[in-house]
């Protein structure tokens, strides 16, 4: 007994001096921790600030790009056209100012001036549109505006014309709304304040709650006077500057640092107080841990026999518990769930998964991570039923046995489960939107699990793998259809390359018509797969399996050589061939050996390569201009042309026509659809332009969709080259478009 008493105090003083190490370490740990914040949210505030100036340019340079394309700028309907560009952005002025310094200013919520002279403007405008219209992209320093009387600064982009400059565009834009996008981005919390300071040491814009009320930081409570020879030679030196101050009993740490345009600095204040209070509680916390371990020992030392033998008992259970959150592990919820099996086949299982909950973590560290997970188990657990069970399987997903089968009531109950858990985000005050999906299988009269428990697991997978994909719905219910569907993607993934071996994979024309002549003029390729025992699969129900595989690789220049035996053919046959169009997925465009294989195959069946056209999709060519055009040259080497495909229907940015060196444009079917239905307005101008700028850039175009007379009409109207659609023919066998087009061709 004497021994263990001696024992317990050595362990107890021990524990005692490891607390006050730890409270020494935690404080250092806190206040580092503190001063890493703030720099980090000051490289966050200056990223946001710098990309919010980069959009205005980029969109500026956008407006800029479509005035020199167009003659505008001497249209009677340009003030109108600047007004309405003017009020879906977030500038408060866009002026335009001709080589005669007369302008047209559109100002939000007044009426357009038109011809008005440069002089009647204020100084800082006139520097902008001297500086812009001398070849000068400009941004002013920060002034009052006399038309708004609020404090601005303006953007200056030159506009051209046959290279040559014929005004400047100018835009104005607040400073608030400046300051206001990292605000809105939420990387600002807690008692942290960003001022713009210029590099005389002006504040130029105080924080939208500042508490110090100063128009310099060469003043009081920032400064004392024997820093301010040392701060003046930073801002000179454009130096990142830390520094620490004290106001009103509270202590701040500061950061400066330049934004790297004009002589703009960024000065964040964070309040330090806050971080002591958390170390604080941090150490009582710690104190009472410290307390609850001396007790621990004390207990263990004395009933550690009895302790030791409850222990080995108890290792017992801890194999079939989740070690973090409590809750039962997969391989025990897997035996209780074979169990009730047995005697009951009638119930559900649903299984709960955190969107992209990696993320989650990355975010909010992996302690809140954890603790979601420990509120997800409460709230799984305080809404079961008698005899009822969960588990929670690997990282954020658990598995919940439900009595209940009938669909209606596992809905109602599910969505509280899931509502109850997304409000632990109101706990940490952020609005970050927390998603949860849910896959549910029924085990029901109508639905009989006939075989094991582990049928039912499978479904419900399955279910959630659905859940994941749909975005109207977080939680989807295993059924027939979906039972099909598994049983449809498992038949392609299986049987996709024997079915290739086959020739199952046949080869559908459809006919690109000259708008202006009605004459036919070339054709797309479109692959059907028609099984053996003459079953059709579409495209929509096999192509998204290919393209996760990889298959559809093997199956673009497999339909590519299909089409180069066509053209054989009718070569061979004496008939005048036509072009063909074929479909390249991103995947095989950038192998490296693809340009080689697609020469080889040409060389093969000696069929001119000119006929072959190779459709890339827009989302291709995206970030990688420079490497598309390099691939898209050794094409046209051999004679191929390239065709972008189903541009509208994604990025569509008309920046990717000026620079990708294609020879078509497929404009897709949505801007018929949303012209004819009236749904989009704009969508005539916006294609009437890009219909005209193809002209410009010589590259042909084609529009897809085109369904009835009145869409022949109306795309004829506009000018475009080539239109296909069901008006002029659907996709049709190889035999049957040589019936209908070829015959004449002889």
């Amino acid at each position: 007994m004497k021994k263990m008493i001696i024992i317990s105090s050595v362990i107890v003083v021990l524990l005692l001096t490891m607390s006050i190490f730890l409270r020494i370490y935690l404080n250092h740990i806190v206040r580092n921790n503190m001063i890493d914040q703030v720099d980090n949210t000051v490289d966050k505030y200056i990223h946001i600030i710098q990309k919010q100036i980069d959009n205005d340019f980029q969109f500026l340079d956008s407006f800029a790009s479509v005035l020199q394309m167009e003659n505008i700028t001497n249209n009677q309907e340009f003030p109108q056209v600047l007004e309405e560009t003017n009020e879906q952005n977030d500038f408060i002025t866009m002026m335009y100012f001709d080589l005669n310094e007369r302008g047209v200013v559109a100002n939000l919520n007044q009426e357009v001036l038109v011809n008005k002279p440069l002089t009647d403007f204020q100084e800082e405008i006139q520097s902008v549109v001297y500086d812009t219209l001398a070849n000068q992209r400009t941004v002013s320093d920060i002034f009052q505006s006399q038309l708004t009387h609020e404090m601005i600064y303006a953007y200056g982009i030159p506009v051209y014309q046959n290279k040559q400059i014929v005004g400047a565009l100018i835009a104005t834009q607040t400073v608030e709304l400046l300051m206001d996008a990292g605000q809105g981005s939420g990387i600002l919390g807690g008692d942290t304040y960003a001022y713009l300071v210029d590099e005389s040491g002006q504040v130029l814009v105080n924080s939208q709650y500042d508490i110090f009320h100063q128009t310099s930081i060469f003043q009081q409570p920032f400064l004392q006077k024997q820093d301010y020879q040392q701060m003046k030679e930073h801002l000179k030196d454009h130096q990142d500057i830390t520094f620490s101050f004290e106001y009103e009993n509270a202590q701040y740490h500061a950061l400066l640092k330049p934004i790297g345009l004009k002589d703009w600095n960024l000065l964040c204040v964070n309040m330090l107080e806050d971080s002591h209070l958390f170390a604080d509680r941090n150490m009582r916390m710690v104190g009472l841990i410290f307390l609850s371990i001396i007790l621990l020992v004390i207990g263990l030392l004395i009933y550690g026999y009895h302790i030791i033998l409850k222990n080995n008992r108890e290792l017992q259970k801890v194999a079939y518990f989740d070690h973090l959150t409590g809750a039962y592990n997969f391989s025990y919820f897997m035996t209780l769930g074979e169990r009730y099996f047995i005697d009951n086949k009638c119930c559900s299982v649903a299984v709960l998964n955190i969107h992209q909950f990696k993320f989650f973590n990355e975010i909010f560290g992996h302690d809140l991570g954890d603790q979601l997970l420990c509120h997800e188990k409460k709230v799984i657990e305080n809404n079961l039923h008698d005899g009822e069970f969960f588990c929670r399987d690997t990282a954020d997903q658990f598995y919940v046995f439900l009595c209940e089968t009938e669909e209606s009531v596992l809905l109602t109950r599910l969505n509280q489960m899931m509502e109850e858990i997304i409000e632990y985000m109101d706990l940490l005050h952020t609005n970050y939107h927390l998603k949860i999906h849910c896959g549910v299988a029924i085990s029901s009269e109508e639905l009989i699990v006939d075989n094991c428990f582990e049928d039912l697991m499978v479904r419900v997978m399955f279910a959630l793998a659905k859940s994941k994909e749909t975005i109207l719905s977080n939680i989807w219910f295993y059924d027939i259809e979906l039972h099909k569907q598994e049983i449809m993607d498992n038949y392609i993934e299986s049987h996709m390359e024997q079915a290739l071996k086959d020739g199952e994979f046949q080869l559908y024309l459809q006919p690109k018509v000259d708008m202006e002549t009605g004459q036919l003029q070339s054709s797309e390729a479109l692959v059907r797969w028609i099984t053996q025992d003459n079953q059709q699969l579409y495209p929509n129900q096999f192509i998204p399996i290919f393209e996760k595989s990889g298959f559809c690789m093997k199956l673009d220049m497999y339909m590519f050589e299909q089409a180069c035996l066509q053209i054989r053919k009718w070569m061979d046959q004496g008939i005048e061939p036509i072009g063909i169009s074929v479909n390249q997925s991103k995947l095989l465009f950038y192998e490296s050996d693809y340009v080689e294989r697609l020469n080889a195959i040409v060389q093969k069946y000696q069929v001119p390569a000119h006929l072959l056209t190779l459709e890339i999709l827009e989302d291709l060519v995206i970030n990688n201009v420079d490497a598309v055009n390099e691939k898209i040259e050794q094409l046209h080497q051999i004679g191929f042309k390239v065709s972008m495909d189903d541009f509208g229907s994604g990025y569509s940015s008309l920046n990717i026509l000026g620079k990708i060196d294609i020879d078509e444009l497929k404009i897709d079917r949505i801007f018929l659809q949303e012209i004819l239905d009236g749904k989009n307005k704009k969508a005539q101008i916006i294609l009437e332009e890009i219909i005209k700028l193809t002209k410009i850039l010589s590259i042909s175009t084609v529009v897809e969709g085109i369904e009835t007379k009145e869409y022949r009409d109306f795309v004829k109207s506009l000018g475009c080259h080539y239109g296909q659609g069901y008006y002029y023919d659907k996709p049709i066998s190889q035999q049957e478009f040589e019936i209908r087009y070829m015959k004449e061709r002889r």
